[in-house]
């Protein structure tokens, strides 16, 4: 492999990983770093299309630089109307430099690229591939010859800019172009027109001047009178005198664009320097801070905060609250038991009672494989929970964009946000679809039987003291007495199923306080961890994905440089 190719080759993997990075750019890098990547991307693919069969050289300069005459002079001919007083190249125009009088194939699609549609062919083997552009002037008062010039050396591969002893400081040509293109020294030649009418002691002088300038825009400056190397690199933006009324230095330009068209890499480092700016542009957008995952820490933060927009204390609560009351119904004293039921069932009231959805016949399983709730009767968020939600989501998002440039912090908060829409549902759905603790214990049917026998004590007791009662009012026989020791068994099941009922209800009920804040703390668990999950698929997720973008961004910035 030649070490032309080779460049050749790795400019193609520089220009897939620009074509990744234009593809994700934008939104996560100033506007016009995305623009001028995706740009960039197509109009190098668009010039690699045409090969290097040929090299685009554009004259461009200012009214009355003589670019148009130094134009002619290179192709030896009078093809472009030149002037001192006025514009009068209003349309860039060719001349293609070939071996013969015919425009081959190749040329005729490059010039339709360029969109140039006036051309000349000029048969100079020695400049054979050569496409020399003639820009109308950048300082023209034509708006439109102004857009003309920025269009086209955007797309050539080298430019030759023209100045004149009088204007060689324009500002419009350092700052709105030669700063601009301050990366691209090594296809650039800068040539000081009209030398003749500088006396010969000050020639030298001047020229050092412009090259001062030029140095001052940010170019590196080749020494004097070196022609561009045809192997290796540049050595930065040639200055040179010429005089196109006169002949001279018009060879040493013919040299120094010949040995750019004999190298057939021009359009190699045109593209190159394309890709430097534009990777030295992005990484002062990203900055040296690369973004990690979302903390676990973070996202347990934001899941307490949904949890509070769910209303998952009022869940719990009723939680505990449902199990109290199916304790007493269970294991209460049955003649008491009716009073818990003058009240509905909490989790019933907010549309979380699974039991209610179940079969008859499932009724007594384990409650944490009841079915699912598909929608709760739980109230909205208030302000205040939903003020907490923004105000978690903003210290998720602050957490992983610390010391990341302003533009990532504004993608980050867009995405962080990009579903908020959609949380309400979605945390009503996790609380309906959480296992909450609503299984009854064995014991409360132990407990349940006992106090049915005592209660069928008391009754029992109870119709006995009645059967006594009616017996003695009504001065009949007495009935047989059975005692307990000293006292009337009768009395002994009145007494005994009532004590022994209301103290079995009350240990009972403490026993079942504690079950209930139990099964509140699991069911507070759970439903946090749902919220949590909730909080992980909709503002996590993103942003997870977010700053996976953003780290694969800054993989491709870096194998951007060279």
């Amino acid at each position: 492999m030649t070490k032309d190719s080779g460049r050749t080759g790795r400019l193609q993997e520089r220009l897939e990983v620009l074509s990744e990075i234009a593809a994700v750019a934008d939104g996560r890098v100033p506007p016009e770093s995305a623009v001028r990547a995706a740009a960039t991307t197509q109009r190098a693919q668009g010039r690699l299309g045409h090969g290097a069969a040929h090299t685009v050289v554009a004259l461009a300069g200012a009214t009355g630089s003589g670019k148009s005459s130094t134009f002619n002079a290179l192709a030896g001919r009078e093809l472009a109307a030149t002037g001192v007083r006025r514009p009068t190249t209003s349309s860039a125009q060719a001349a293609v430099f070939t071996t013969g009088s015919t425009l081959r194939a190749d040329a005729a699609g490059l010039l339709s690229w360029l969109g140039v549609h006036q051309h000349a062919v000029v048969d100079d083997p020695a400049l054979d591939g050569l496409v020399l552009l003639d820009l109308p002037d950048h300082d023209s008062t034509q708006a439109a010859h102004r857009q003309e010039v920025d269009r086209l050396v955007r797309v050539v591969d080298m430019f030759v800019w023209v100045v004149d002893p009088q204007k060689y400081a324009d500002a419009a040509l350092h700052h709105g172009y030669l700063r601009r293109f301050a990366g691209h020294a090594d296809v650039t030649v800068l040539v000081l027109n009209q030398i003749d009418t500088i006396p010969p002691a000050h020639r030298a002088a001047t020229l050092d001047d412009l090259a001062r300038l030029v140095s001052a825009d940010g170019l590196t400056v080749a020494r004097a009178g070196v022609v561009a190397k045809v192997i290796g690199r540049d050595e930065g933006v040639r200055v040179m005198g010429v005089s196109a009324r006169t002949g001279e230095g018009i060879d040493a330009l013919r040299r120094e664009i010949t040995a750019r068209v004999s190298a057939h890499r021009a359009f190699v480092d045109r593209i190159d320097a394309d890709i430097d700016w534009i990777a030295d542009d992005l990484q002062g957008a990203l900055g040296a801070c690369v973004a990690g995952a979302v903390p676990d820490r973070a996202a347990g933060h934001l899941g307490q905060a949904l949890a509070g927009a769910a209303g998952v204390e009022g869940v719990t609560d009723a939680v505990a609250e449902a199990h109290r009351r199916r304790g007493v119904h269970a294991a209460g004293w049955p003649p008491t038991r009716w009073i818990s039921r003058l009240k509905p069932d909490p989790l019933r009231r907010l549309g979380l009672d699974r039991r209610s959805q179940r079969s008859a016949d499932t009724a007594g399983a384990d409650d944490d494989h009841a079915v699912a709730v598909a929608r709760t009767s739980l109230p909205p968020p208030s302000p205040v929970a939903t003020a907490a939600v923004s105000t978690a989501i903003r210290r998720v998002v602050d957490d992983v964009s610390d010391g990341l440039p302003d533009t990532w912090r504004h993608r980050l908060g867009t995405v962080a946000n990009s579903r908020r829409g959609d949380l309400d549902d979605a945390l009503d759905r996790a609380v309906g679809t959480a296992r909450l603790p609503t299984d009854r214990p064995r014991w409360w049917r132990v407990v349940g039987v006992g106090q049915w026998v005592l209660a069928a004590a008391l009754a029992v007791g109870l119709l006995w003291l009645l059967a006594v009662f009616v017996v003695a009012w009504l001065n009949l026989p007495d009935l047989p007495s059975v005692d307990i020791g000293e006292l009337p068994l009768p009395t002994v099941l009145t007494v005994g199923g009532a004590v022994f009922g209301l103290l079995l209800a009350g240990l009972a009920r403490w026993a079942t306080g504690v079950g209930a804040r139990r099964r509140a703390s699991i069911a507070r668990r759970r439903l946090v961890a749902a919220t949590t999950e909730v909080g992980r698929d909709l503002v996590i997720a993103p942003l997870d994905a977010e700053l996976a973008t953003m780290s694969r961004l800054h993989e491709l910035v870096a194998q951007l440089g060279r």
